[in-house]
């Protein structure tokens, strides 16, 4: 009796853990934000860069702070970020799903 018990769990287990996994791509996230020529070199609005305005005694206008945003390479090697499982990724479009239809 423990034997088949074995048997089945070892046949049946295997088959739920066969998942297909699929990489979070960075373009396909809500978050993304691309670059003008490819997304290469896209970045990421969830991780934002505070710069100090280095102009102001130069040209006068008064911004405080600047801000830019980190490439989203950066924030997929670094696992205190996003990190290499994508751990802050959302899905840019919700899947749809469309119903069957019968065609006469």
């Amino acid at each position: 009796m423990k034997y088949i018990f074995l048997v089945i769990c070892s046949i049946i287990l295997p088959v739920f853990s066969f998942k297909e996994m699929k990489h979070k791509l960075c373009v396909n996230c809500k978050h993304f934000i691309p670059d003008k020529n490819n997304n290469k070199f896209g970045k990421c609005s969830l991780f934002p860069i505070r710069k100090a305005n280095d102009y102001f005694l130069v040209d006068g206008v008064n911004e405080d702070k600047i801000i830019d945003y980190n490439f989203c390479s950066i924030a997929r090697l670094h696992d205190s970020m996003c990190g290499k499982e994508g751990k802050l990724h959302k899905r840019k479009y919700k899947r749809q799903r469309i119903p069957n239809e019968s065609y006469e």
